[in-house]
């Protein structure tokens, strides 16, 4: 396999991924307040939102290093 496939691959996988869920979300704990033993924490959410047109032309991206991958190289 030569990169131009691979990455044509990856490519269109993340792309339906990024369609299918429309980004990543993810939530982390963050310290406030810390005196003696009382501990305050604040839940933060974090949004990684795909685009749906930035998806669609990794889509289109991925096809076509796929497509050009299967052309012989020239003499």
């Amino acid at each position: 396999m030569n990169w131009k496939r691979v990455t044509g691959i990856i490519l269109i996988l993340l792309g339906i991924v990024a369609i299918a869920f429309k980004g990543i979300t993810w939530s982390s704990r963050k310290p406030i307040i810390r005196v003696g033993t009382v501990h305050m924490d604040v839940t933060v959410h974090h949004h990684l939102l795909a685009d749906p047109i930035f998806a669609g032309l990794a889509i289109m991206l991925g096809v076509i290093l796929l497509v050009l991958s299967f052309k012989p190289p020239k003499p």
